[in-house]
């Protein structure tokens, strides 16, 4: 046998070998070490079926019981969890205690959770270990949220529905008066950057108000008007008393002008972004200190990009506690003129305040005719927002993002939609100053001529991108 064949026959032999070792892995079922392994990599769903292998072997390993219980915990099962990592800590096991001050931080369960978390620093004392930094925050959220579940405001809640992450906020189909929640794609070209999540235009489209990251990630919130000449004055911050060195995202900014409504994952947030309210104070032109907007709107997990919509009088807010990955929920309901909240006595508080059924906010009334009719307005919104005729290739014609065969195509769709409309409102502002132009006096007309000049390029340029821009997205398409 010469050297090739010999090469080729040992490569046969492995991959036997290797068929053989699967085959007797899925016939014998994978070991501890196995399940340790996938555990330790951070994936708990693919690790989740083996430990259940596991505890059906050894229902009484305590260490089986806390890998098991972290796994049910990480993939939302709680209660599951909670059984396997109560066994757990009570064998001793150390790090039982801290998964199970999460579970009952999450099930409402807030007296419960500070004595968890005692447990878990007493075994910590024990052992002579340093309690990690996280633990602080955690106890820190208990408390905080222990306190709002004696102040849940009393909301009628009109609907819900589920949507994807990454583009959740177009299920707020919200008044022309509202203003408009956007991608970056809006903003002039040098105020893009990556790591922008969303950007609200105001009605006039005259203001925008957006957060991106700094050089360590955290998000900060800017603005930015637009000049009289079209241009758009350089962004600013809105000031340190809103981040104070914490992620601040998601605004949204009240027909007032100076009411502001953004996320937060600040000292005070009970989960990792929470949902703020602050003021403009007309005099200084600072934002007054941000408060907490409370429950039922923040919960342990993330809640974000609260809109009220005073024309139609209902407000949305978007929420991660459905725990799906990559899903959002967002809850649609009426605002209150004056804040009302249930009595902190009252036997269902925790059911209110987790939203465990909205139906239960309606009492004894009965809100199907608004709910139809919110129904009725938000598809004709989103009709008129989406609508469009864009032909791909050989008379296939696309009249909507969903018709769109990749992200990459719908993606560029929206921005393209998003230069058409600016290309839309130059065009009207052009001619609205060249109907001035045609009755202003000579030294008038001096001034004027520069700006109608400056918005006759940015037209030209426009209209450049835009055939560009059809062109990606055909390209995109046709791949």
């Amino acid at each position: 046998m010469n050297i090739i064949h010999l090469a080729k026959y040992m490569k046969v032999r492995l991959m036997f070998i290797s068929v053989a070792l699967c085959s007797l892995i899925s016939i014998f079922g994978a070991t501890l070490e196995d399940a340790k392994r996938v555990y330790n990599k951070g994936d708990y769903a693919k690790a989740l079926p083996l430990f259940e292998e596991q505890y059906k072997k050894s229902p009484k390993n305590a260490s089986v019981n806390h890998w098991l219980g972290v796994c049910r915990y990480k993939t939302g099962q709680l209660d599951k969890a909670e059984q396997n990592l109560a066994y757990a800590a009570s064998k001793n096991v150390t790090e039982s205690s801290y998964y199970l001050a999460l579970i009952k931080f999450h099930k409402y369960e807030f007296g419960e959770a500070e004595a968890a978390i005692e447990k878990y620093k007493s075994a910590l004392s024990r052992l002579k270990k340093a309690e990690p930094k996280y633990l602080e925050k955690l106890s820190t959220s208990i408390r905080e949220a222990s306190m709002m579940l004696d102040h849940v405001e009393k909301i009628v809640i009109l609907d819900s529905i589920t949507v994807d992450k990454d583009r959740f906020f177009k299920a707020y189909n919200i008044s022309k008066s509202c203003g408009s929640l956007n991608s970056a794609s809006v903003l002039p070209e040098k105020m893009q950057a990556k790591g922008i999540p969303l950007v609200y235009a105001s009605e006039n489209g005259e203001r925008m108000v957006w957060s991106a990251p700094d050089a360590d990630s955290i998000q900060h919130l800017y603005e930015t008007f637009r000049l009289y000449g079209g241009e758009w004055e350089d962004s600013s911050s809105l000031g340190n008393s809103i981040d104070k060195g914490c992620n601040a995202m998601y605004p949204f900014i009240m027909q007032d002008g100076l009411t502001l409504y953004f996320a937060s994952d600040a000292d005070s947030s009970i989960g990792g972004l929470d949902i703020y309210m602050t003021r403009k104070d007309i005099e200084t032109g600072e934002y007054l200190q941000p408060q907490n907007v409370g429950m039922p709107y923040n919960s342990p997990y993330d809640d974000y990009m609260l809109v009220i919509d005073e024309e139609r009088n209902v407000g949305w807010w978007a929420t991660d506690r459905n725990q799906i990955p990559g899903k959002v929920t967002i809850y649609c309901f009426i605002p209150n003129k004056t804040r009302v909240n249930y009595s902190a006595d009252d036997e269902k508080i925790i059911e209110k305040a987790l939203i465990t059924d909205y139906h239960h906010t309606w009492e004894d009334n009965d809100y199907s005719e608004k709910v139809s009719e919110l129904h009725n307005i938000s598809t004709d919104a989103f009709i008129s927002r989406n609508n469009f005729s864009f032909n791909v290739y050989n008379g296939i014609v696309y009249k909507n993002l969903s018709d769109f065969k990749t992200q990459e195509g719908a993606s560029m769709m929206e921005e393209l939609l998003a230069m058409e409309k600016k290309l839309d409102a130059n065009l009207e502002k052009l001619r609205a100053l060249r109907r001035k132009y045609e009755i202003a006096s000579a030294n008038e007309r001096i001034s004027m001529k520069g700006n109608i000049l400056q918005l006759e390029n940015a037209v030209d340029k426009s209209r450049i991108d835009i055939r560009w821009m059809e062109n990606s997205i055909r390209k995109a398409e046709n791949k």
